[in-house]
């Protein structure tokens, strides 16, 4: 007679075989992976065993065009848990406005250093 094992999850997972990118590093880095199970909590990622990753990034889903952010809860050789600490978003959504207020101003001051470098560059 088979032994039950026991489930810590609190919410079910479903079965998928799901293509997935872990994008972290400031969104410089990316990973593919694949999604084994899902849920709206949580995730079982398969990828290969002499990547690491780090504990906290978002979670890409190309086909549904959706990303969730990720913290890693365990790892196990090629087979890594994670559990979603953000609902997911969707491409094209609305960005809130304080990001858009921030991105401006680093985007002003990025014009400004370099034109600066510009200038010390053709000085020398």
């Amino acid at each position: 007679m088979p032994v039950p094992t026991t489930e810590r999850r609190q919410h079910v997972r479903n079965r998928t075989l799901i293509g997935a990118q872990i994008i972290f590093n400031q969104r410089q880095s990316t990973l593919d992976c694949t999604v084994r199970n899902l849920s709206d909590h949580g995730a079982l990622l398969v990828l290969s065993d002499a990547v690491a990753t780090p504990e906290m990034f978002e979670l890409y889903f190309p086909l549904k065009r959706e990303s969730r952010m990720a913290r890693a809860r365990w790892r196990d050789g090629a087979h890594q848990g994670v559990e979603f600490t953000r609902p997911a978003r969707q491409d094209g959504e609305p960005v809130p406005l304080d990001l858009l207020r921030r991105l401006k101003l680093l985007e002003q001051e990025n014009a400004v250093l370099k034109a600066r470098i510009a200038q010390l560059t053709e000085a020398g």
